[in-house]
C-alpha cells in the first residue's frame, strides 16, 4: 500500500493556518487583523530563538564554525526585521476599531511574550534583571504562573545557558582567540550589532505603536493587563529594563543611548 503524496497544503499545514484566527473574542472586523500581526511576531519569535540556539553551537566548537555562524546570524537578522514589520500594520488599526474590541482582551499585553524574554536570555540578559514581576497587575501574574517558577519556561532557559552558554559568552570566547583572517572576525561583530540593535528597539517599536493606535489612551486609561496603570506606564518599565548585549562593538551606541534616554525624558 502506497501512501498519497505529500502536497504542498499538508506540508504548510494550510488548513491550520486557516483556523488560527478562528477563536478570536469579538465580531469586530480588525480583530482578525490584530492577532495575525502577533501570531506573525512569534512565529518568528520561535524561528530566531532556534537560529540563536544554532549559532552558538557553532560558535562553541573547536575551532568555531565562523562563517556558518555569521551568515545564520545575517539570516536570523533578516527575520527579526521582519517580525517587526508587524507594527507598520498594526499602525494602520484606527483607534475606534481597536477600542471595539480592546476591553474582550482582558488580562493579555504584549509584556507577555515569553519567547521574546527567551530571545534575551539566550543572547545574553541575566536571570536576576527579568522584570516581568515589577509589573502590578493579574496580566503580570498571569505570565509569571505559566512561564515563572522553578519548572516554568524561563527557569528552563536559564538552566540550558547554564550548560551552552549565551550567543554574549559564545562570541567572547571566538574574540579571545580571533581568527587570522580579522575580516571574518569583524563580520560576525556587525551582525552581533544588528541583531542587538534591533533587541534594543523592540520595546521602543511597541510602545510607538501604541500611543499611535491608542491615541490619548495611551497615557490616559488602564493598559489590557488589568491594572490600575496606563498602557504608557506598563510598556515604560519594558523599555526602562531594555538591555544591550553587545553595546561595546557598536560605534554609535552613545548616540543610540543619548537618544533613548531623550525619548523617555
Amino acid at each position: 500500500m502506497t501512501s498519497a503524496p505529500l502536497t504542498y497544503w499538508d506540508y504548510i499545514k494550510l488548513d491550520a493556518i486557516h483556523n488560527l484566527q478562528s477563536e478570536r473574542q469579538t465580531e469586530r472586523y480588525d480583530e482578525v487583523m490584530f492577532i495575525a500581526v502577533h501570531q506573525h511576531f512569534e512565529f518568528w519569535f520561535a524561528q530566531v530563538a532556534r537560529d540563536v540556539r544554532e549559532i552558538i553551537r557553532r560558535l562553541s566548537l573547536t575551532p568555531p564554525e565562523l562563517g556558518s555562524a555569521t551568515d545564520l546570524l545575517h539570516r536570523c537578522n533578516l527575520e527579526f526585521a521582519l517580525a517587526t514589520q508587524g507594527f507598520e500594520v498594526m499602525k494602520t488599526l484606527a483607534r475606534e476599531s481597536f477600542l471595539a474590541f480592546r476591553g474582550a482582551l482582558q488580562h493579555t499585553s504584549g509584556l507577555q511574550s515569553a519567547q521574546l524574554t527567551v530571545i534575551e536570555l539566550l543572547v545574553g540578559r541575566a536571570p536576576d534583571t527579568l522584570y516581568h514581576h515589577l509589573i502590578d497587575g493579574p496580566g503580570a501574574r498571569d505570565f509569571l504562573a505559566k512561564y515563572g517558577g522553578p519548572a516554568g519556561l524561563l527557569a528552563q532557559v536559564v538552566r540550558e545557558v547554564e550548560q551552552t552558554g549565551t550567543l554574549r559568552r559564545a562570541y567572547e570566547r571566538v574574540a579571545a582567540a580571533p581568527p587570522p583572517d580579522r575580516s571574518r572576525l569583524l563580520a560576525l561583530q556587525r551582525e552581533l550589532v544588528a541583531l542587538d540593535r534591533q533587541l534594543a528597539d523592540w520595546r521602543r517599536r511597541h510602545a510607538e505603536t501604541a500611543a499611535k493606535v491608542l491615541g490619548r489612551d495611551y497615557s490616559e486609561s488602564a493598559g489590557t493587563v488589568g491594572n490600575a496603570r496606563s498602557c504608557r506606564d506598563n510598556l515604560e518599565i519594558g523599555k526602562q529594563h531594555t538591555q544591550r548585549y553587545f553595546a561595546d562593538l557598536d560605534p554609535e551606541a552613545d548616540a543610540q543611548a543619548t537618544l533613548a534616554e531623550e525619548t523617555n525624558a
